[in-house]
């Protein structure tokens, strides 16, 4: 007996160490539920010296039995003089109001107030206790919804919660059994779940049903060696290619086409999760993203809260859309300034003759064609203008394409107006008929700085 207990210590102790790289100078906040997966967990690193405190979160879903899982870990806890962290943490009206599952629901919540937990007590690693037949099942769950190389790979023996908080898996190499045969050999006691019997959550389906019938060892044993592929040859090459294709929040179109499909597709993806990561990501929004390429410049997709614009040669991720419309101000006729769209616009009136009619800017006009107050407004569709040097007018819309203005900057543009015409396209281009002439006696300085 002493043998099998040492083996199983000694191979969780050679995990920590060799995978995990979790240090014993380091503080672990062990996540513990009072099932025999966490209970055993919390009890071998306490065997292997690592200082530990415990978080447990009572999402009261059992009533009764929710309160008895409480009180055995916080009986756990005082036998070992262990700092224990309980949490009150209802779900039911979460779920209820919306349409993901209990168990997403459940590790949202549980993973938050872990992270949240580890800051507030100067702990960097949160230990949870899932081992290799939650990997083999989370491997079959995710083969039964279409995953790809990392949804094979499976969870990570370690990942970041957040910026300062790790999570790590010290069991993920064991299996049910050696883990019972663990707890059974050091007399622990632990609470049963009753929902993991319940047959409306496809765990407890696979559990029950079909992972008796299958080698759990071997189905782990895919999941490392597909990990192995993701970490050492796939991320790599997604890195680095998206490294290459990406410049701020967009991706290079011509880029995209020179690359395996499979690849491109990787990188639009990649550029989904870090720039819309409210969006849900599945197949088909990125073969919608994909289509933009072929479209005309402009086109759009919304997705997640953000959007995804198609200009001349990137695809551009906005995380945000803001359909608000600008309220117009007004300006002059005295001299002053107006705040509209992250713009300072000015107004300054003068008899004296501009040294330089060209700035950089903003531009000089004739005050006397000009008819106050004058109106700062975002432009609209059917905009248009008479720009300097043409006689006819043109689309402000064109205009703004003519100059190559991205796409997700034109909603942000605005216009100066007088009497409804438009003076001035802010930044871009100013009104032939305003311009000052040999005959201007007062002139019009319009100017404006981004805020």
């Amino acid at each position: 007996m002493e043998r099998r207990f040492k083996s199983f210590v000694d191979r969780v102790s050679a995990y920590m160490v060799e995978t995990v790289q979790a240090p014993k100078c380091k503080k672990i906040l062990v996540g513990v539920s009072g099932g025999i997966d966490s209970v055993v967990l919390l009890h071998v690193l306490i065997n292997l010296g690592y200082d530990c405190e415990v978080a447990h979160l009572n999402y009261q879903l059992r009533g009764r039995e929710s309160d008895e899982d409480e009180a055995i870990v916080s009986e756990l806890c005082k036998q070992h003089a262990l700092k224990f962290h309980a949490f009150q943490s209802p779900i039911k009206h979460v779920v209820d109001q919306s349409d993901r599952s209990v168990q997403m629901v459940a590790r949202e919540v549980r993973y938050s107030k872990f992270a949240d937990t580890a800051v507030e007590q100067g702990i960097s690693v949160v230990a949870v206790g899932h081992h290799g037949d939650d990997q083999s099942e989370s491997l079959l769950i995710n083969l039964n919804r279409g995953t790809g190389p990392e949804g094979i790979a499976g969870m990570r023996p370690k990942r970041r919660l957040n910026d300062q908080v790790d999570l790590i898996r010290p069991l993920l190499m064991e299996n049910r059994a050696s883990i019972l045969d663990y707890a059974e050999m050091c007399n622990l006691k632990w609470r049963e779940d009753s929902s993991n019997q319940d047959d409306r959550y496809l765990r407890s389906q696979l559990r029950a049903h079909v992972m008796p019938h299958l080698n759990s060892v071997s189905l782990a044993r895919s999941s490392y060696l597909m990990r192995q592929w993701v970490d050492q040859v796939i991320r790599p090459m997604i890195d680095q290619n998206f490294a290459y294709a990406s410049e701020g929040e967009s991706i290079n179109i011509d880029y995209l086409r020179d690359l395996p499909p499979v690849l491109a597709h990787r990188l639009v993806l990649e550029g989904v999760r870090q720039w819309i990561p409210k969006a849900s990501v599945n197949e088909d929004l990125i073969n919608r993203v994909m289509d933009l390429i072929d479209l005309k410049t402009g086109k759009r997709i919304e997705v997640g809260g953000g959007v995804i614009w198609r200009e001349r040669n990137r695809l551009v991720f906005l995380d945000s859309i803001d359909d608000s419309i600008v309220e117009e101000s007004k300006l002059g006729p005295e001299n002053g300034a107006v705040t509209l769209a992250g713009s300072e616009v000015h107004l300054n009136v003068t008899t004296s003759t501009p040294v330089q009619l060209s700035i950089s800017e903003g531009v000089w006009l004739d005050a006397d064609k000009l008819h106050f107050p004058l109106t700062v407004r975002t432009w609209l569709p059917g905009d248009r203008i008479q720009p300097l040097g043409m006689k006819g007018t043109k689309k402000v819309s064109d205009v703004l394409t003519d100059l190559a203005v991205p796409v997700s900057q034109r909603d942000s543009v605005l216009v100066v107006c007088s009497q409804g015409i438009i003076v001035w396209i802010i930044g871009h281009r100013m009104a032939h008929q305003f311009r000052i002439t040999n005959s201007t006696k007062n002139y019009a300085k319009l100017y404006f700085y981004r805020l």
